[in-house]
């Protein structure tokens, strides 16, 4: 179910969209990882901090550990960068 009305995602929600699609994200973590060599995220601790780039992804104004809401435009992004 979508985070809002705006249709935002949780990435349990954008995996299993992108696995509808086709691409073999088997979870969370690999979306992560993936989001990560994006530029999209990036780890630190045991955190995933939003970087500046993705932040335009997201339901907040800045960067943001753990962002739990994610707009849908992010899946056409992840699909342009697996091809």
């Amino acid at each position: 179910m979508p985070y809002n009305y705006l249709g935002d995602l949780y990435k349990s929600e954008i995996v299993s969209r992108l696995q509808e699609l086709g691409y073999d994200v088997k979870s969370v973590h690999a979306l992560n990882l993936i989001l990560e060599e994006m530029g999209i995220q990036e780890h630190s601790g045991n955190h995933w901090l939003v970087t500046q780039e993705g932040v335009k992804y997201t339901i907040y104004r800045d960067r943001v550990f753990d962002a739990d809401a994610w707009h849908p435009e992010i899946i056409d992004a992840i699909r342009d960068y697996l091809g």
